[in-house]
């Protein structure tokens, strides 16, 4: 049972991204009572630049980086989405995050917003590794709301993988965070 809510989870997250994506926005404002691009903006401080957005969708975060000054590059893997942020957004790429097209220590961060089960992929991590610059970071905000994040499997997979992992405490509005900054440890 769980693996046929999990495949149906991930067909319509598909969707969403592909056909659907001209919708995105307006679901992802009823999901989270108008708050989605709100908590993201919150992980902002955490970040360093250069930064390298995972699944960059319509382009909100990328938006108010560059508001506030700070070098990013946004890549998702749906072109649909990245025609929807190309009105808020100019340094996008169409690039799957297994294979992420950037030589390697390039970027201070990585940061991925509510990203889809892609974060959890094995090569997804070696990627983000490979162009991260010596003492960089991956940030990840996973949810908003009640989650024990030490014991969440992508906290898990990164200690098992041999990162470091911090959970810091960001509150919006009386809704927790789950974020984590994961840090690859040195050879």
């Amino acid at each position: 049972m769980r693996n046929n809510v999990r495949r149906l989870f991930q067909w319509m997250l598909a969707r969403l991204y592909a056909e659907f994506a001209p919708l995105y926005d307006i679901v992802a404002t009823l999901v989270s009572r108008g708050h989605w691009y709100l908590w993201g903006e919150r992980i902002i401080p955490l970040l360093m630049p250069p930064i390298l957005e995972l699944g960059c969708g319509t382009g909100h975060l990328q938006h108010t980086l560059a508001q506030c000054g700070l070098t990013a590059i946004g890549i998702d893997r749906s072109w649909r989405m990245l025609s929807r942020a190309r009105h808020r957004a100019t340094t996008l790429v169409c690039a799957d995050s297994r294979a992420i097209p950037c030589g390697a220590a390039t970027f201070a961060s990585v940061v991925a917003i509510f990203p889809a089960p892609y974060i959890m992929d094995t090569a997804t991590l070696a990627a983000v590794a490979h162009v991260l610059q010596p003492g960089g970071q991956l940030v990840i905000l996973l949810a908003a709301g009640p989650l024990n994040m030490a014991q969440h499997p992508l906290t898990q997979q990164l200690v098992a993988l041999g990162w470091q992992v911090q959970i810091p405490d960001i509150v919006y509005q009386r809704t927790r965070l789950c974020v984590l900054v994961a840090r690859p440890y040195a050879a």
